[in-house]
C-alpha cells in the first residue's frame, strides 16, 4: 500500500495517480480490518498509511497527526524498525514542505532508531 501510495503522490497524470491510490486503499481496508480486530501489532502501519493517504489528499493537519500518531505507536509498542521508517516517512514529507527544521529533526531520530536496530546503511541517509 505504501508504494502505491508514493506512487500516486508522484505521478502527474491524473488517471495513474487514481489507479495507484485505488490500489493501495485495497490493502488499507484489510489492514484497517485487521485494527479493528483487535490486531495492535499493525495500528502503527495504518497511521503510516493514513499520514501517506492525507499527503496525497493535501491534508496537512491530518498528515502531521497521523505520522505523529505512527511514531509513537511503534515506539510504545517496541517496533524500532517501523518507528526509525515513520521518522523518515515524516521527514520527507517536511522535506517537501520546505520545513527544514522539522525534516532534521526527523531524519536524525531516524538515524538513531536504524542504528540501534543495526541498520548500518540507512543511518547514512541524506
Amino acid at each position: 500500500a505504501l508504494t502505491y501510495l508514493k506512487a500516486a503522490q508522484s505521478s502527474a497524470s491524473g488517471s495513474k495517480k487514481k489507479q495507484m491510490e485505488k490500489c493501495g486503499q485495497k490493502t488499507i481496508q484489510i489492514i484497517r480490518g485487521w485494527v479493528k480486530n483487535g490486531n495492535v501489532n499493525v495500528v502503527h502501519y495504518l497511521q503510516i498509511l493514513d499520514a501517506e493517504l492525507a499527503v496525497l489528499h493535501g491534508n496537512n493537519k491530518k498528515a502531521k497527526e497521523s505520522f505523529n500518531a505512527a511514531i509513537s505507536a511503534s515506539s510504545r509498542n517496541g517496533f524500532l524498525q517501523d518507528r526509525a521508517l515513520a521518522h523518515e516517512l515524516t521527514s520527507a514529507y517536511f522535506k517537501a514542505q520546505g520545513d527544514d527544521y522539522w525534516r532534521n529533526y526527523h531524519i536524525e531520530c531516524s538515524r538513531a532508531c536504524y542504528q540501534e536496530w543495526g541498520c548500518i546503511g540507512k543511518v547514512e541517509i541524506k
